[in-house]
């Protein structure tokens, strides 16, 4: 079967034997969202971005064929804090003059 769970923060979908207890679903085989390592973004922005990802169930690669426009939001989504960050240096600096 098919299940949600949540590895070191992160959310996927995994594929468990039916009797599975719920606290072994993080040791199950994962359906997704795939691994982002390659695009080597620091721990945090890649935890943002494959929760975002998973909820809006972009899972697989089926998944995102069919709506692909939903990756720029994860994106954006997973992006947003850092933006916010930015936005208030700027403000601070902008106190400190």
């Amino acid at each position: 079967m098919i299940v949600s769970t949540e590895i070191d923060g992160f959310k996927y979908k995994v594929q468990v034997m039916d009797d599975t207890p719920e606290y072994m679903w993080n040791k199950g085989v994962i359906v997704g969202p795939p691994d982002l390592s390659e695009l080597n973004l620091n721990n945090e922005l890649r935890r943002r971005l494959n929760n975002e990802l998973f909820n809006r169930g972009l899972i697989t690669e089926r998944d995102i064929r069919k709506r692909a426009h939903e990756i720029h939001a994860a994106l954006q989504a997973a992006f947003k804090t850092d933006v916010n960050v930015i936005m208030e240096a700027y403000s601070r600096g902008r106190h400190n003059k």
